[in-house]
């Protein structure tokens, strides 16, 4: 068994580096024409000049609203799953969680654009429901079930004894699950909410569907209320009428490249924090 895992860890990881190496290779003739202006510019015209950053801003807004978003509910329902319910209902509740984070992203998007588009549009008077507000709503709804199980399991995970100490120097359960278990499982929710980014950084159809297709930062720059573009939605929409050959296919690679190392940075450093609170 040892070297049948061995074997296939081996394939994985060639897989990874085999794709790194393919976006690098996809990625060269824009970078060696560019160079560092691909990630300044503004202006993406294809065959004339591409310009990375409207795409950047977008995944950064869009990522950086769906964690403040579900940060508050995602931390109030683990501590009360993980301090205040029985075993049985503790079950019940992660067996949820874990169907959730398995639905289809393009359900999610689907009921975005039937839905989240059009509340958004009318609540707040807009023009289009497509903007970076909905893209940040959708995507604070698809990555809940991911931070809060891993967040619960973070708290689950402190030893009872902790809890123990605090309930006989007086403190109600719920100081103890506020004053004692938050701050030692704080590690492992900060892991959950890296791994939670890495998802939500990748997520293309149902981002797609919802952010719009405008290549530029809005004036001001923090109007949420605007139609943008992430790297993957910009994937999505571009790829297969640029497939093959040309600036426009390394461009679109060079997104892809920037895509998949900053998921991998994020990504290795949430599972870094959750190894600390599983002590390892």
């Amino acid at each position: 068994m040892m070297w049948i895992f061995a074997g296939l860890n081996l394939i994985f990881l060639s897989c990874a580096v085999g794709l790194f190496l393919f976006l690098v290779l996809e990625s060269y003739p824009i970078l060696k024409l560019q160079g560092f202006d691909f990630w300044l510019g503004q202006d993406w015209w294809v065959g004339e000049s591409y310009g990375a950053l409207p795409m950047l801003y977008g995944s950064f807004i869009v990522t950086a609203l769906a964690c403040l978003l579900v940060l508050p509910l995602a931390l109030a329902v683990a501590l009360f799953t993980s301090e205040f319910l029985s075993s049985s209902y503790r079950r019940f509740v992660k067996a949820i969680l874990e169907l959730l984070a398995g639905v289809p992203g393009i359900i999610y998007g689907l009921l975005g654009v039937s839905f989240l588009s059009l509340w958004v549009k009318n609540i707040f008077g807009l023009v289009d429901g497509n903007t970076l507000l909905t893209a940040g709503c959708l995507l604070s709804i698809m990555i809940l079930p991911t931070v809060l199980t891993l967040s619960e399991d973070a708290m689950h995970a402190v030893p009872a004894e902790y809890r123990e100490n605090a309930l006989g120097l007086g403190l109600s359960k719920w100081q103890a699950a506020i004053s004692v278990v938050l701050p030692q499982a704080l590690p492992g929710i900060v892991g959950a909410v890296l791994l939670g980014i890495g998802r939500a950084m990748g997520e293309t159809i149902a981002v797609m569907l919802v952010v719009g297709s405008l290549d530029r930062i809005p004036a001001p720059w923090f109007n949420i209320f605007t139609s943008a573009q992430t790297i993957p939605s910009k994937l999505g929409r571009e790829a297969a009428e640029a497939i093959g050959e040309g600036t426009h296919w390394s461009a679109l690679m060079a997104l892809g490249l920037t895509l998949f190392l900053m998921v991998f940075v994020i990504t290795l450093l949430g599972n870094h924090f959750l190894k600390r609170v599983n002590g390892s």
